[in-house]
């Protein structure tokens, strides 16, 4: 199959195993037969026997053309009414292509883009203003040191004005059509819908299979001790109303936040919606994530620890307000 993608001048192609079929199980099997699944998809030897595959690749002597933004922004509930907050740390590879595709897919939806420059060190934040520059619905805010994806969650929830607050990526820009169940859940009445990279209907491409394992645990023991139905907590991508996103008190600094954003308002009572997106490791040409799983795996579960401890002794897990980070605005 790689020969013949090949020899029609395909590039970087990658084969995926998915879907490891199981036969009917009860209910309450379900959840562990769905993550075992997925943990044979992506472990090394195991993945060959799967039912399916995913085949992906690039044909660089293609034409440089990219498919004409359909108009995804259906519900009027929600026009005009979007604050998305992208954290970013040396990003200038994705600033242009992430903002073009938000205004091609949601302009209608559009309040704000609220770029969080978290200490880069190249052209992030002066890409950032000119394309402010040329539509005022792009906003730069500046963070003085020192840097962290939590600090600059906590600068840009503080910075957004919308009814609504769309937490997400740079490097999502791939996926973006897939954003239409989070404004769906938002719009039929959810408080907070969360992208699930983990769901049925998700398509990991050239996720690590260390990351797998880590998810799976932190989510399996949430599971239990919290008693929700988790799946994907911990990505930075939800679409919550901004009173809810007021109502977080991030106490962790590093990538860690994010299950942060994902256990208080289920801790809070509000009504939670995952809905399935794919995830796509990134490229070359996108630059390298900041994500280290050793340095951030320990924080993860001092979060969890943290909410769980309160909630077993029954304390209230809203606090004032972080300090802004924030330099300039």
């Amino acid at each position: 199959m790689m020969s013949i993608l090949s020899e029609v001048g395909f590039t970087g192609i990658r084969i995926l195993p998915y879907d490891f079929l199981f036969p009917p199980v009860p209910k309450f099997l379900l959840w562990p037969m769905q993550n075992l699944s997925l943990i044979f998809e992506n472990m090394p030897y195991f993945r060959n026997f799967a039912g399916e595959l995913y085949l992906w690749g690039r044909n660089p002597a293609a034409p440089d053309w990219q498919k004409p933004y359909v108009n995804l922004a259906n519900h009027e509930t929600l026009k005009g009414k979007v604050s998305v907050v992208v954290p970013c740390h040396n990003e200038e590879a994705n600033i242009v292509p992430l903002v073009e595709s938000l205004k091609g897919f949601y302009s209608d939806y559009l309040h704000e883009i609220v770029l969080v420059d978290d200490n880069s060190r190249d052209r992030t934040a002066e890409i950032g203003e000119a394309l402010g520059r040329e539509d005022s619905r792009v906003r730069v805010v500046r963070r003085s040191m020192p840097n962290g994806v939590g600090r600059a969650l906590r600068d840009g929830l503080q910075a957004a004005r919308g009814d609504f607050v769309l937490l997400m990526d740079c490097d999502f820009q791939h996926i973006l059509p897939e954003f239409t169940g989070l404004f769906d859940a938002v719009a039929g009445g959810a408080d907070v819908a969360i992208g699930s990279r983990f769901s049925r209907d998700s398509v990991l491409l050239n996720y690590p299979f260390t990351k797998i394992i880590a998810n799976r645990a932190f989510h399996m023991l949430a599971r239990i001790l919290f008693r929700k139905d988790l799946r994907d907590v911990t990505n930075n991508l939800k679409l919550m109303k901004n009173e809810v996103a007021q109502k977080l008190h991030l106490e962790s600094d590093d990538f860690s936040a994010n299950a942060e954003t994902g256990l208080q308002p289920l801790l809070l009572g509000y009504r939670v919606e995952e809905v399935p997106v794919s995830w796509i490791n990134r490229s070359v040409d996108m630059g390298f994530s900041s994500f280290n799983l050793g340095n951030t795996g320990p924080n993860y579960l001092k979060v969890f620890l943290r909410l769980f401890t309160r909630r077993f002794l029954g304390r209230e897990i809203v606090l004032p307000p972080a300090k802004s980070q924030t330099s300039k605005t």
